[in-house]
């Protein structure tokens, strides 16, 4: 983080120089550091000394090189802020302040400084990216809408030229109903734009809203502009397939299944090319036909485009149809092409440490240094190492990954806090995550993983507490509203108001398979077992894990349904087997009536 703070220190229309800075050294270190300790001590409730008188220049040089040492001292929060008291003093910097507070994870410092440098230079395209990009961090979805808008009413290649870029933005998003409710803004802003309905699309697709998905990709589909010459034909014929296949997924995931496999299918049959068999592959998983889309994979194992994909679906399928040494021959070969390579080792490592082999599965998932997998592949091994009387050893590998991965350095420590709390150390993880909550107040997830430790240690009260203060701070996020209003359930609490919540959150996020588990046990704490049934089984078949195979096998169990609710807790156990709530409820309900199990 603080290297790419830096660099960006020489980008065009930033005041500051690194290298400049670093020649008043001498003048300016012995007031810096005065003020660098001052800002520590207020942080540690100390009473901070006096600090000298300065002008403005010299207060903007004061502050520039406090934020430059706190960088080197990965003190991410003194940086930012040190950087807009510099820019209280240099207007000029008020782009480097937005810079530095969006590289350190402060979005409401960032869009503070950027709502400044908007003042500055109002057209500025980049400072309205920033302010967006800030408030969707906050979920503060109208600012960044309106932010988002003004840049594409003003880019330079007109309005649908603009959406790729505000897709990608959105498309990487933290949370994908801030995205989705941000698109279905700026599609009431432009809505005869094609790139709009587009983005909209896309963005109810990845938030699981399938039925709003289909209706914006038909929308897109019939706003496509008619080619007039060579180029724009090709152009427009790529956006068109695109926009075809992603319709199809989305009825696909919807449950239209049968009419876009047979559109797909025809299509193959017409034009037996690569990717349309791959397309066609796609949609067979996508409609829950594991079996033919391995069929249809396995045939483009040696193209040399789809070849790696295709290698690629067939080791996952192999792994989750139970084929392992099959599953380990394919992510190998994967590794020796070099595709792949973070899930390769993240399978082989789970193949390994389920067959009871953990000095493989300690190296194979040590490997895993990028994308979605290396969080629970570092909390493992950190689990592993932890069971093996190896703390330091765990806490050393956590702390490399926050240094390799600093975008992700709040998760990788609720993590890290995670895995404290499950090996009896509670006390350490709060105080690990109360740490980290200063340095990055406005994360939700360190939020979020303090009450649910508060919660496991008994202290309800707290953990409600925490939950409600990040509702009120985020009230039309779903997955607030979620965590509140299943906490309150989890604890005979409030009924009325959890279900109020759970089903504001489904409103918003209707395919999340946490908030139907949400919604089902809310059900179950009412009473309701047969209501909460089925929705609890498809939230299971979505997502298969611990926490969910707690409350559906429970709820089976209860219903006299013990043999299927120890198959359940079996196949979860298999899938998460560090799950804390799997193994407690499993123990509390079989110790309770061990005769009764058949």
């Amino acid at each position: 983080m603080c290297a790419q703070i830096k660099a960006d220190a020489a980008a065009p229309g930033c005041a500051f120089r690194y290298s400049a800075v670093v020649s008043r050294i001498r003048t300016l270190a012995p007031v810096a550091i005065l003020a660098l300790s001052n800002v520590l001590a207020e942080r540690a409730g100390a009473s901070p000394k006096a600090e000298p008188a300065m002008s403005a220049h010299a207060s903007a040089e004061y502050y520039t090189l406090i934020a430059e040492i706190a960088l080197t001292r990965d003190e991410p929060r003194v940086a930012a802020l040190s950087y807009v008291s510099a820019a209280a003093a240099d207007a000029s910097l008020w782009r480097r302040a937005t810079v530095v507070a969006a590289g350190s994870l402060q979005p409401t410092v960032a869009l503070d400084a950027a709502e400044h440098w908007i003042g500055r230079t109002p057209t500025s395209l980049a400072a309205h990216l920033a302010a967006a990009d800030a408030a969707r961090s906050l979920y503060q979805i109208a600012v960044a809408a309106d932010n988002y808008r003004f840049v594409i009413a003003h880019f330079s290649g007109g309005v649908e030229a603009a959406f790729p870029d505000i897709e990608q933005r959105l498309a990487a998003a933290e949370n994908p109903y801030a995205a989705r409710q941000i698109a279905d803004r700026l599609t009431g802003y432009f809505p005869t734009s094609a790139g709009a309905r587009r983005l909209q699309g896309f963005a109810a697709l990845q938030a699981g809203d399938y039925p709003a998905a289909a209706r914006a990709f038909r929308a897109a589909l019939a706003r496509l502009p008619a080619a007039r010459a060579h180029g724009e034909a090709a152009a427009v014929v790529l956006q068109r397939r695109r926009l075809t296949e992603a319709l199809r997924r989305a009825r696909v995931l919807g449950g239209d299944v049968a009419a876009p496999l047979a559109e797909a299918a025809a299509a193959l049959r017409k034009d037996p090319r690569a990717g349309n068999r791959y397309d066609y592959a796609i949609l067979l998983l996508a409609a829950n036909k594991p079996a033919a889309a391995y069929a249809q994979m396995r045939l483009l194992l040696h193209d040399p485009r789809f070849g790696p994909d295709a290698l690629h679906m067939v080791a996952l399928l192999d792994f989750q149809d139970g084929r392992v040494a099959a599953a380990r021959a394919r992510f190998a070969q994967l590794l020796a092409g070099g595709h792949y390579a973070d899930e390769s080792y993240y399978y082989l490592g789970l193949i390994a440490d389920r067959q009871g082999d953990l000095i493989v599965a300690l190296r194979e998932l040590a490997r895993v240094r990028h994308g979605i997998d290396v969080l629970p592949a570092m909390m493992r091994v950190a689990m592993i190492l932890r069971a093996k009387g190896a703390a330091s050893s765990a806490d050393a590998l956590l702390g490399e990954l926050t240094e390799n991965e600093p975008q992700r350095a709040p998760q990788i420590i609720a993590v890290r806090a995670q895995v404290d709390a499950r090996v009896g150390e509670t006390q350490r993880a709060l105080e690990v995550l109360g740490e980290a909550i200063r340095e990055y107040p406005d994360d939700p997830a360190l939020q979020y993983a303090r009450a649910s430790i508060e919660d496991e240690a008994g202290q309800t009260t707290a953990a409600l507490a925490i939950l409600r203060a990040v509702l009120a701070a985020r009230p039309d996020d779903p997955e607030a509203m979620n965590a509140y209003g299943y906490t309150l359930a989890d604890h005979g609490l409030r009924l009325e108001r959890a279900q109020d919540l759970i089903t504001r959150a489904l409103a918003v996020a209707p395919d999340d398979a946490a908030m139907r588990d949400s919604l089902a046990w809310v059900l179950y704490r009412e009473g309701r077992l047969a209501q909460a049934l089925p929705i609890v089984s498809a939230a299971y078949a979505d997502a298969p894990g611990g926490d969910i195979g707690a409350h559906y096998g429970e709820i089976l169990w209860r219903l006299g349904r013990r043999a299927a609710a120890e198959r359940v807790w079996q196949s979860a156990a298999a899938i998460d087997p560090d799950d804390r709530l799997l193994r407690q409820t499993r123990q509390r309900l079989t110790a309770a009536a061990p005769a009764l199990i058949h």
